[in-house]
């Protein structure tokens, strides 16, 4: 109940903030802590301002850090692009004030991201060991050396921020889905600030990639939908944006950007352009039937585990081979993804078991609803491929 209030709270097109001020102290207790966890905290704070004043003030001292840091990377002796975070808040319609950052997100080609690295090491900060094998699109997070514990308090002025130095946007290999033309966002490049940023088309995109890679790995952060959807809503009816969209990026990617844009507007209510809704139509019918069944599965993960976002992932597939090949890491997953949280904290062994300890309960209890899940979506496509009309996404 917590979490559907929360998220009504935020919905552009109909918010139902009493939805989130009606509830009893038990369940507004349940509906921050899926707040902080989820990256809305600050988001609800003109609905509950005495919960989140405390929050709200150690998050301005925060920012301060950030801007701080920012600066200083800006010395580097080696060209990146800042992903995400603050960078691209005044794109997407965000306060910085709202906005909870516990790391910085850097990309630079595989040719000088070593160098950046070995600066970074340089200028006192350690990579984090023991994390080189896993596959992520960045090198091991890095950290100044500290002394800080983890107080369950997710504005901790003290805690420390990580760097991850990013050198890909999208990794088809591990997704098996294309996304031809992500390698172009480098050179379009723009200089914002003081900072090297992605254009806004760019920056779009790649915030849908980074949403889909999430949403497909069962570990989906609600912020980030909130964050799209808020970009969507507000730039509607822009139609040069979405004409030099469509001119800048491939049908693959375009497709891949729409699932993630889908979601946003399942979730947050949010307008979408003209451009996105013909886009939509092109999706595979399983892909539209997905949204009509499972679209909020990813939202009550954390309450109900499940894989639901598995049959979201084969929708896309065409290859026997990949739908067998992503399905048995899903489902029998040989080694465990980094723990991106427990980056971000110096007391990495304390975070990453309580970490391990989520996933291990996630992948127990959701084999369990992924079976009746399966069978659930195996009726509804087979209906739909006996007769039944395509699905179509409402405007």
């Amino acid at each position: 109940m917590g979490a559907a209030a929360a998220l009504a709270s935020l919905h552009f097109t109909e918010p139902h903030p009493e939805a989130l001020a009606r509830l009893d102290r038990a369940q507004r207790l349940a509906a921050l802590d899926f707040c902080h966890h989820a990256g809305l905290a600050l988001l609800v704070r003109d609905v509950l301002p005495e919960a989140t004043a405390r929050d709200a003030a150690n998050n301005l001292l925060r920012l301060r850090t950030l801007e701080e840091t920012y600066r200083e990377l800006a010395a580097l002796p080696v060209e990146f692009v800042a992903l995400k975070g603050i960078t691209q808040c005044e794109l997407f319609g965000i306060r910085p004030e709202d906005r909870a950052q516990s790391d910085i997100d850097l990309y630079c080609p595989r040719a000088t991201v070593e160098v950046a690295r070995d600066a970074l090491v340089a200028a006192g900060y350690l990579p984090i060991a023991g994390l080189e094998a896993f596959p992520t699109d960045h090198l091991p997070a890095l950290l100044r050396p500290h002394s800080w514990r983890w107080r369950g308090d997710f504005f901790d002025p003290e805690m420390p921020l990580a760097i991850e130095l990013h050198f890909q946007f999208w990794n088809p290999g591990l997704e098996s889905l294309p996304a031809e033309g992500v390698d172009e966002f480098w050179t379009r490049r723009l200089r914002r600030r003081g900072l090297t940023v992605l254009s806004p088309p760019d920056a779009v995109a790649y915030s849908a990639l980074h949403l889909l890679k999430h949403v497909l790995h069962g570990d989906t952060r609600p912020f980030h939908v909130y964050e799209l959807a808020s970009f969507l809503h507000r730039h509607a009816g822009d139609t040069d944006f979405w004409a030099g969209w469509r001119t800048l990026h491939s049908a693959s990617l375009r497709r891949l950007q729409t699932v993630s844009f889908l979601l946003a507007e399942s979730w947050f209510g949010c307008r979408l352009a003209p451009d996105v809704l013909a886009e939509a139509e092109r999706l595979p019918r399983a892909t539209r039937v997905w949204f009509q069944t499972f679209a909020t599965s990813p939202a009550v993960q954390r309450f109900h585990p499940n894989k639901d976002e598995l049959w979201l992932h084969l929708s896309l597939l065409d290859s026997k081979l990949d739908k067998l090949r992503v399905a048995r890491r899903r489902l029998i997953p040989t080694n465990l993804p980094p723990p991106a949280r427990a980056t971000a904290t110096a007391s990495r062994r304390t975070v990453y078991a309580a970490w391990l300890w989520t996933r291990l309960r996630h992948h127990t209890i959701s084999l369990g609803t992924t079976l009746t899940s399966a069978l659930r979506w195996w009726r509804i496509t087979s209906r739909d491929r006996q007769g039944a009309q395509p699905a179509r996404h409402r405007s």
